[in-house]
């Protein structure tokens, strides 16, 4: 089925050319989009258009011309459902990565197909296929002294697992934490993955004490956010190209709170214009066509 119209022709949208090709990745996205949300319908786990594809939603019905991703979020809760389901719902060429699959010290998970490619380093032997990011929302502060508690709780945890030689440091200086530093030191010591599931652990038994929700590790690099958890208790379909894609039903405050000036489009470098992307050619194929001398990438 064909998900996005005019499929097989260019066309000019918002006076960006959008090729086939780019509307052949739109195609692969949604197609994995629609095999996440089977999987939250049966399993009742709500999602939510997220970022440039809930501003694309609400001011394109479709996506931003000029983008060519699909991001959308889960309040923790429902992140941990889906985290616990995906691995045996999808079959191939769909697959979840994320931290306890990989390498990398993913913070959120990705749905990838393996018959495409979305390649940033040619030498990397993680999966490299066109994905969908999917957001875990968590506690942020709200201004109370146990939300401010726990956050700063969360703050040491994300810098001991991105920057641990930041935080050696302030413990070598006589920095007081809101952890013990033995405690710390001991955290400091465990393998990159068992730092990170331990501080998922913490999200989890800590998620619905402040008001605030949002991605942690926005907050961390000092992007502001005061997304309200009320905001995404009902959700609405809307228009998403031929298909529909679940919103806030308040996603007018998500937006404004987000993105101030989300009505007026502007044409951004995206991200991924770094990134080699086909919907055709599987990233396993890719880097031999590209670099013969490139071996084997791992299992999927």
């Amino acid at each position: 089925m064909e998900y996005i119209n005019n499929f097989a022709r260019d066309e000019i949208r918002d006076g960006f050319l959008v090729t086939v090709g780019r509307k052949k990745v739109w195609q692969s996205l949604i197609e994995i989009l629609l095999e996440i949300d089977r999987i939250c319908n049966k399993y009742n786990i709500k999602y939510f258009a997220e970022g440039g594809t809930l501003i694309g939603a609400i001011r394109h019905k479709g996506f931003i011309p000029w983008d060519d991703d699909i991001d959308i979020t889960m309040l923790r809760p429902d992140y941990e459902k889906f985290k616990a389901v995906a691995a045996s719902e999808l079959q191939s060429p769909f697959f979840v990565t994320n931290a306890y699959t990989d390498n990398n010290l993913l913070l959120i998970t990705k749905v990838m197909r393996s018959d495409t490619t979305a390649i940033t380093d040619l030498n990397s032997k993680e999966p490299q296929g066109l994905f969908v990011d999917i957001w875990p929302f968590d506690d942020l502060p709200d201004g109370s002294i146990n939300g401010q508690n726990i956050w700063d709780i969360k703050q040491l945890l994300i810098l001991a697992m991105l920057a641990p030689e930041n935080l050696y440091g302030g413990l070598e200086r006589g920095e007081q934490f809101k952890l013990p530093d033995e405690f710390i030191r001991n955290y400091l010591g465990l393998h990159p993955l068992e730092k990170f599931m331990e501080y998922e652990v913490f999200c989890r038994k800590h998620y619905g004490i402040s008001e605030n929700v949002g991605y942690p590790l926005d907050k961390t690099m000092g992007l502001e956010s005061n997304l309200k958890r009320s905001w995404y208790d009902a959700v609405i379909r809307v228009p998403f190209e031929n298909i529909e894609v679940p919103v806030p039903a308040k996603y007018e405050l998500v937006l404004a709170n987000e993105f101030p000036d989300w009505r007026t489009p502007i044409r951004m470098t995206n991200q991924h214009e770094s990134m080699y992307i086909s919907a055709d050619i599987p990233y396993k194929d890719f880097c031999k066509l590209i670099n013969p001398e490139f071996g084997e990438y791992k299992l999927v």
